[in-house]
């Protein structure tokens, strides 16, 4: 059970930095992450540190280089994270590399616990999916060597659509139909809801069978062909015949966080290896839930 430590606004000025570290580092530390990843290690900065580090410079969007001699100015940030250098780029770059995708998915666990104190079912849950450029790749030289690369990585999120928080991800390297690995997102997500909605992209009998039966919830996807003579499955003709197209505006929800995400923590990918991709999607994710979380609660959370 959480209980509040303090209450402190989340300023727009100079002071929304030391905000945005004080919650991160709250996060990494209810996340219960530990101090060194081995005890050989040389302890001149520990993973609550690095990590830290890592969340701030995907919020701040801007290279490792750029970064680090960014905050090598910024005495108060130093203070903050209890380090008196800072840690060289290449550092950062190979910590970046080294560090468990499992570790950033109990951090960004911990930081969607914040945004509820009951452990009931939500109301609406809207699930979609987008791409994410991939910076390096370039289309024509692709074409000029005759070699096939993928041009963005893709990425599905459930979100609390009366939160606009994320409770579920899931990221492919391939296009996926969305169909393929919808019923895994569904199944794993933070809490459960009430209602799901998704597009038509997700229209498939199955779909509607795991929220209904499965997560015992109603479930909202507009059929593909509202023309059809014909339709398909007994959910999907009780989708044909009862659709709320009232609660399924609820789903645009979910194409607003995407947007704030792009438009404010960056479009494209930077890492070339796809397990440095996909980290770096997940960084994303982080940095935007805790820049809700302060904007919506306006309160730190730990044990």
């Amino acid at each position: 059970m959480h209980k509040p430590l303090n209450k402190e606004p989340y300023f727009y000025g100079n002071q929304k930095h030391i905000s945005f570290l004080n919650a991160t580092m709250n996060a990494i530390r209810v996340a219960k992450i530990p101090l060194y990843s081995s005890k050989f290690s040389r302890k001149d900065y520990n993973q609550h540190q690095l990590v830290a580090l890592l969340i701030f410079k995907e919020y701040l969007d801007i290279r490792y280089r750029d970064f680090t001699e960014l905050v090598e100015v910024m005495d108060t940030i130093q203070k903050c994270l209890g380090i008196t250098r800072i840690p060289h780029f290449t550092t950062l770059c190979k910590f970046s590399s080294r560090i468990s995708s499992k570790i950033l998915d109990n951090i960004h666990k911990q930081v969607s616990t914040f945004f509820y104190r009951h452990s009931g079912r939500i109301s609406t849950i809207a699930v979609d999916s987008t791409g994410f450029p991939i910076e390096y790749f370039s289309y024509y030289y692709s074409m000029r060597t005759e070699k096939t690369r993928r041009d963005y990585i893709k990425i599905s999120l459930a979100i609390d659509t009366k939160k606009q928080t994320i409770i579920g991800s899931k990221i492919t390297k391939s296009r996926q139909h969305d169909t393929r690995h919808a019923k895994t997102l569904l199944r794993n997500t933070l809490k459960k809801a009430e209602c799901y909605v998704l597009d038509r992209g997700y229209d498939s009998e199955q779909i509607h069978s795991q929220i209904r039966t499965e997560l015992k919830a109603n479930s909202i996807i507009p059929i593909r062909d509202w023309s059809a003579d014909y339709v398909k499955g007994e959910f999907r003709k009780d989708m044909a015949n009862n659709f709320d197209k009232k609660r399924y505006g609820q789903r645009n929800k979910v194409e607003t966080v995407f947007s704030v995400i792009k438009r404010r923590f960056g479009d494209r990918i930077k890492g070339r290896l796809f397990r440095n991709q996909v980290k770096e999607l997940k960084l994303r994710c982080i940095v935007y839930s805790i820049d809700r979380f302060l904007k919506k609660q306006r309160i730190f959370l730990v044990e």
